[in-house]
C-alpha cells in the first residue's frame, strides 16, 4: 500500500518547515498529530511552515486536521503558515474561516521574505 502522506522536515532560524506530500485525510491523522508534540510547542521557535504544494487531496476530515493542528498552535504559541495551497482549497480555507489561523503565501520565497521581517 502506498504512503498517503509522506511528510519531510526542515528547520531555518525561526521555526520548521514541514513539507507534506499525498493527501490530508483521516488516514493522515497520526501521521501528522503525531510527527511531534504539538502541544508543547514547537523548541521555542515561533514559526510551522506547511509546503502544501505537494498535497493532491485534502478532505473534510483532513481540514479538521488543519483545525486540530492550528488549536495546538494557539495553546502553544505558534503560528501556522502555509505555501503551495492551490486555488481550490485557498477558497476552501477562506470559507469556512480556516485562514484566521494559517496564513497562505503563494511561495516559499515570499513566505520567507515576509517571516525575516519580523
Amino acid at each position: 500500500m502506498t504512503e498517503r502522506l509522506i511528510i519531510d522536515e526542515r528547520t531555518f532560524a525561526w521555526g520548521y518547515i514541514l513539507d507534506l506530500q499525498g493527501e490530508l485525510t483521516k488516514l493522515s491523522e497520526e501521521k501528522l498529530l503525531g510527527w511531534r508534540p504539538w502541544a508543547q510547542g514547537l523548541d521555542g521557535k515561533p514559526y510551522l511552515v506547511l509546503n502544501l504544494t505537494g498535497i493532491r487531496l485534502i478532505n473534510s476530515a483532513g481540514i479538521a486536521l488543519l483545525i486540530r493542528l492550528s488549536q495546538h498552535a494557539l495553546k502553544a504559541g505558534f503560528s501556522i503558515y502555509a505555501f503551495g495551497v492551490n486555488a481550490h482549497y485557498q477558497k476552501m480555507f477562506r470559507l469556512i474561516g480556516l485562514t484566521e489561523f494559517i496564513l497562505l503565501y503563494p511561495d516559499e520565497y515570499s513566505l520567507v521574505l515576509r517571516l525575516e521581517e519580523h
